[in-house]
């Protein structure tokens, strides 16, 4: 009797501790820890030269792998094809909206401001001066251009004053708006084989053309069924071919230099563009870009677009082309930094 006790306190301590091994619970995995979303894909990858919106970039045609951006945070610099950024030198106000660089002189860029500032760097951004500007109320500068047959001439929209016009550098100023019905003015495009003819896109009024450097303007909507214009693409080897990008209404085409204009959005998934630009190789094949992230690209002249968006849900603000291999492309959005492709947005 006393062995069989034994035995069975053995037992119930034996089963005892397994049930008690068996009852403790497995240690439960924490949440891991918070990454930024890889917004990277195969044909675009992502960088990162500022903070906010990247509303403008240029690329110096001379100069391999030297770019400049317009952020919320002033303009930004690479020297080697986007991997790295700096900063550039101070600015009085450092919400850069428009950039233009001197095709002559690349080592000259124009950048204008979020209160109408304009300033100019000779050195490729170590220093900046800003420039003296008549306005009628310190607003956005929108757009600027640079005449690539004469450097010294200069263009600058900014709303409720218009179009200003510089000779002489940036030295000096005057308004040219006689005949736009509206100074709000979104976009602005010179035509390269002849410059004093200049385009601008308005917010509200729709298309203008001057054919005597902006002393005189026209209006010329003829086709077109949105009069809200956000970006003008001239064509670099027929210039009278000019694209529109409109607030609703996608892309517009004109063969005959904007006197009158046909649909060309077949196939946009977006239609509130806000950025048009051209291969200078091959005038056929055009990108546009779009609220919501969305990127098209056409080959065919605006017959038909396809969907080559970045993984980004941003507004897209600018599109910028490499000269030297238009296949790389760059472009800025409202808050994700900036997109590149080497492959022209196509895997």
């Amino acid at each position: 009797m006393g062995r069989s006790c034994t035995v069975n306190i053995a037992f119930l301590l034996l089963s005892v501790l397994v049930a008690g091994c068996q009852q403790s619970p497995a240690p439960v995995a924490g949440p891991s820890p918070a990454r930024s979303p890889d917004l990277s894909s195969k044909a675009w990858q992502r960088q990162e030269p500022g903070v906010g919106a990247i509303r403008a970039i240029v690329v110096d045609p001379r100069a391999n792998g030297v770019i400049y951006a317009g952020t919320s945070d002033g303009v930004m610099k690479s020297t080697n094809a986007g991997a790295h950024w700096q900063k550039t030198g101070a600015f009085k106000i450092r919400d850069t909206r428009a950039l233009a660089i001197d095709p002559k002189s690349p080592e000259v860029l124009y950048a204008g401001s979020a209160n109408g500032i304009v300033s100019k760097t000779t050195d490729g951004g170590a220093t900046w001066q800003p420039l003296t500007v008549a306005l009628a109320r310190p607003l956005p500068v929108r757009a600027l251009v640079v005449d690539p047959h004469d450097s010294a001439t200069v263009y600058a929209a900014i709303p409720r004053t218009g179009v200003v016009k510089s000779t002489d550098g940036g030295a000096t100023w005057k308004t040219v708006v006689e005949g736009l019905t509206e100074l709000d003015i979104r976009a602005l495009a010179i035509d390269p084989s002849t410059p004093a003819t200049i385009y601008v896109g308005t917010n509200g009024k729709g298309f203008f053309k001057s054919s005597d450097g902006g002393a005189t303007w026209h209006e010329s909507n003829k086709g077109l069924a949105n009069y809200v214009l956000r970006a003008v693409a001239i064509d670099m080897t027929a210039p009278r071919t000019v694209y529109v990008a409109t607030s609703g209404f996608g892309v517009y085409k004109s063969t005959d230099g904007g006197d009158s204009w046909a649909d060309a959005s077949k196939g946009l998934t977006s239609k509130v563009v806000a950025a048009l630009t051209i291969d200078p190789t091959s005038s056929t094949t055009i990108y546009a870009g779009a609220a919501g992230g969305a990127l098209a690209k056409t080959t065919d002249g605006g017959a038909t677009w396809i969907d080559i968006k970045p993984r980004t849900r941003r507004q897209i603000w600018s599109i910028t082309l490499d000269p030297k291999d238009p296949k790389t492309v760059y472009v800025g959005t409202a808050g994700d930094g900036i997109f590149k492709s080497t492959t022209g947005g196509v895997d």
